[in-house]
C-alpha cells in the first residue's frame, strides 16, 4: 500500500516514514523543505502540486501544519494558508485520486494557548 505523509521533514512526519517501509508500506514523503525522508518537495497549497504527489496513493497521513512553535516565524495568512486551504486542497485531491483513506494529526495544545 502506497502512503502519502505530509510533514515529513517535521517531527512526526519523519517518525512515520521511518516507520511504514519497516512494516511494509510504500511511503512517500511530501514537505516544503527537503529531507532525507522528503521525496515531494513543495507545499500543500499548491494544488497542482498536490495532485501529482496523491498518483498511486491509497492512504494520506496528514501531519504538515503550522502550530504554535511557528506562531513567531509566521503570518497568521501562512497559518489559514497551510492548515485550512493546503488541508483542504489535500482532501479534494485525495478524493479526486480514490484515496481510501485520509487521517488529520493536529497537533495537541494546552488550553490556554490561543485560538492557534
Amino acid at each position: 500500500m502506497k502512503i502519502l505523509v505530509t510533514g515529513s521533514a517535521g517531527h512526526l512526519g519523519e517518525a512515520l516514514m521511518r516507520t511504514l517501509p519497516s512494516k511494509g508500506y510504500e511511503a512517500v514523503g511530501l514537505d516544503i523543505k527537503p529531507s532525507p525522508f522528503t521525496q515531494c518537495v513543495g507545499s500543500i497549497t499548491n494544488r497542482a502540486f498536490v495532485r501529482e504527489c496523491m498518483s498511486g496513493v491509497q492512504t494520506v497521513l496528514h501531519t504538515a501544519t503550522l502550530h504554535k512553535p511557528h506562531v513567531a516565524t509566521h503570518s497568521n495568512q501562512d497559518f489559514v494558508d497551510t492548515n485550512i486551504a493546503g488541508t483542504l486542497n489535500l482532501l479534494e485531491e485525495a478524493h479526486a485520486a480514490g484515496v481510501k483513506a485520509f487521517i488529520l494529526s493536529t497537533p495537541a495544545q494546552p488550553a490556554s494557548s490561543g485560538w492557534r
